[in-house]
């Protein structure tokens, strides 16, 4: 029984705990990055890979921004925005709560939210945090904003463009029949009083 206490036992069991909630082990090697073994390769079993919403993230973000600012320690706000993160960073959000809460540097634990558009500036943010100490819910706002203006900047972008396709065929059809019914009667009565 006196192995049952022993540090190194309990250290190894909660090992095991943290990366059993990610299910197979080369899920987990793919999504950490290079520094810890080759990507895994997404099978069609997987299903599709889910994207997240800009304005989804800006959510996150924000309630990320809202623990820290009520006190909750970084591990613990990222575990808080992964319970209720939608499914398209979900999985990104438990995975960077999962390897801080088992010691994973910061630099290496917010590795997997590179290329992911607000996920990828909050972790500059926190990292530059961990090494300047700079108040992150303050950081935190600033990308809300930005992911927000940008998200209502590509729906109007998109609002424009299908007023530009919607007007298209208008057109050609308006065209011909104002050339048709306006433009010939008044050429042929003007030709017609020429001659």
């Amino acid at each position: 029984m006196a192995w049952i206490f022993d540090p190194l036992t309990l250290v190894l069991l909660a090992g095991a705990v943290a990366v059993s909630a990610f299910g197979r082990r080369s899920r987990l090697v793919g999504r950490v990055g290079p520094w810890v073994g080759e990507g895994a390769q997404k099978t069609p079993r997987d299903g599709p890979r889910l994207k997240a919403e800009p304005l989804d993230i800006a959510a996150d973000v924000e309630l990320f921004a809202a623990c820290l600012r009520a006190g909750v320690g970084v591990t613990r706000a990222v575990g808080a925005v992964a319970d209720a993160a939608g499914p398209g960073s979900r999985e990104t959000w438990l995975l960077v709560g999962s390897l801080l809460a088992v010691g994973v540097s910061p630099e290496r634990a917010w590795a997997p939210t590179e290329g992911i558009e607000g996920l990828q500036d909050v972790a500059t943010l926190v990292v530059l945090s961990e090494q300047s100490g700079a108040a992150i819910a303050g950081g935190c706002e600033r990308i809300v904003d930005s992911l927000r203006a940008d998200s209502a900047a590509h729906a109007t972008a998109a609002a424009e463009r299908a007023g530009v396709l919607i007007a298209l065929p208008l057109a050609l059809c308006f065209l011909p029949a104002f050339v048709v019914l306006g433009l010939v009667p008044v050429v042929i009565s003007l030709g017609s009083q020429l001659l």
